[in-house]
């Protein structure tokens, strides 16, 4: 099987750390280029320099539009494919305490930001004759649990998005997926694991809590040619949670 990058660039956003660095590192271990985005600048230049000279830190803030022109400016030149991965988890509240700031905030970088740079993105992997997104949804946008309710939407739509592109530019040979993880090892989730951690119980079926890995091998999967057939799939990685 051929999981080789080679000659490919990839654009990774919130990679300074969790999910993202996991993803950067496994793209670049199999010979990708891979142009790193984060708001944390110094973080950032340290996951950099973890791909042996095939990172590039472009500090970025996903909820502002022109530093979303700047990331994708930046990887042009070399581009080849992409995968999009970002995310914002409010405060736990039910939906009618959720201020208008919260929401446009978690819709900003969970859903705008994706839809955006991956708009900026589609014309050149068309030029180059195809490339491959992925989107990092959620597990809670396929089914809600009470105080998650505007991030649990906008895992949804991040969801549809993911549908409506792999429909448009299917013809291009662009091919777009997204991954729904269960509960993984990360800062955003570290409250949440400690809550479970604390009262003995069982996160999914097989009673594991996922690590970023985890994920960077099924992205590395999704953007090579051996997922060539696979586009407009929304794939769990849950340990069996939503079964």
């Amino acid at each position: 099987m051929d999981f080789r990058l080679d000659g490919k660039v990839a654009v990774v956003t919130g990679a300074s750390r969790g999910i993202g660095a996991a993803i950067a590192r496994e793209l670049a271990r199999v010979g990708a280029s891979v142009v790193v985005a984060a708001r944390g600048q110094d973080a950032l230049e340290e996951v950099a320099a973890s791909l042996d000279g095939r990172g590039h830190a472009v500090p970025t803030d996903v909820s502002r539009l022109e530093d979303m022109d700047r990331l994708a400016a930046a990887a042009v030149e070399r581009f080849g494919g992409i995968e999009n991965n970002a995310g914002v988890a409010p405060p736990a509240k039910q939906i009618y305490k959720v201020d208008a700031d919260e929401w446009r905030q978690t819709m900003d970088v969970n859903v705008r930001a994706a839809w955006y740079l991956s708009k900026l993105c589609h014309p050149h992997m068309k030029q180059r004759g195809g490339g491959a997104v992925v989107n990092i949804s959620s597990t809670s946008g396929l089914h809600h649990d009470i105080g998650l309710g505007v991030y649990s939407i906008s895992k949804a739509a991040l969801v549809m998005l993911t549908t409506v592109c792999a429909k448009e530019w299917a013809r291009d040979k662009i091919r777009v997926n997204a991954l729904a993880p269960g509960i993984i090892r990360t800062e955003l989730a570290g409250p949440l694991i400690e809550y479970i951690t604390s009262r003995d119980l069982k996160p999914n079926l097989m009673n594991v809590i996922g690590e970023p890995e985890d994920i960077a091998r099924l992205v590395r999967f999704l953007v090579t040619d051996e997922s060539r057939l696979v586009t407009g799939d929304v794939i769990r990685i849950d340990a069996g949670e939503l079964l």
